[in-house]
């Protein structure tokens, strides 16, 4: 396991070994795998990680609590994500073309930071830089899929779909909304963050005997 990875690896063994508080969803039966898409590309990898760096450059100069993206890798540890969305009801998501993102704050220990440097699931900052992260990688790699870690005490991803996504909102004109100014916040962008992140947070959940090359993550929406 190379140290890139390592990261991930980590995330996948505590979703499903640890305990997550709240869930309040069980997993469902495994239904029929969606064909899979093909593998991240070297170029898209390599791209993901100047958008991490060009992001903490810009975060990391909040004022008050600043923001780092401590991690830049691919989603393809595991095949795919299971997503429960309501009782009984979920998707299986190919992995392997994903880019995964950690956030943590700025000079804590992720992930799970303690409790004086971790974040609330529904702070703005965190899903706007969520965001930001999503749309450049759509935009600028090929990935189909970005997978997002809040610098939350519990696991909590924003999960998004290139297709899902983009077919949602107009993504140069929402990068634009973003980029000028980190911590300007307005009423419009606000707005947006939330219908944009809200209903893709997502706890993984504890299975066990874990399944084979999945992650179940239950909806908090």
């Amino acid at each position: 396991m190379t140290r890139r990875t390592a990261g991930l690896t980590a995330i996948v063994l505590a979703a499903l070994t640890a305990g997550v508080a709240g869930a309040g969803v069980s997993a469902a039966a495994e239904g029929p795998a969606q064909p899979m898409s093909s593998q991240v590309r070297p170029e898209t990898l390599a791209h993901a990680r100047v958008i991490r760096a060009h992001a903490n450059g810009r975060y990391r100069l909040l004022p008050g609590r600043k923001l780092s993206v401590t991690e830049a890798t691919t989603t393809a540890v595991v095949d795919s994500l299971t997503l429960v969305t309501d009782w009984a009801q979920f998707r299986v998501v190919p992995a392997e073309n994903g880019i995964y993102f950690a956030i943590c704050s700025a000079r804590a220990r992720c992930p799970y930071p303690g409790r004086s440097a971790s974040w609330s699931q529904t702070a703005l900052s965190p899903r706007r830089l969520a965001l930001e992260l999503s749309i450049r990688t759509f935009l600028e790699t090929s990935a189909s899929l970005v997978v997002v870690a809040l610098p939350t005490a519990e696991p909590v991803w924003v999960v998004f779909e290139r297709d899902d996504l983009l077919a949602a909102v107009d993504g140069p004109a929402v990068l634009a909304q973003l980029m000028p100014h980190a911590a300007v916040i307005d009423a419009p962008l606000r707005e947006l963050i939330d219908r944009l992140t809200r209903s893709r947070l997502f706890i993984p959940l504890p299975i066990l005997p874990p399944p084979s090359g999945t992650i179940f993550a239950a909806s908090v929406s």
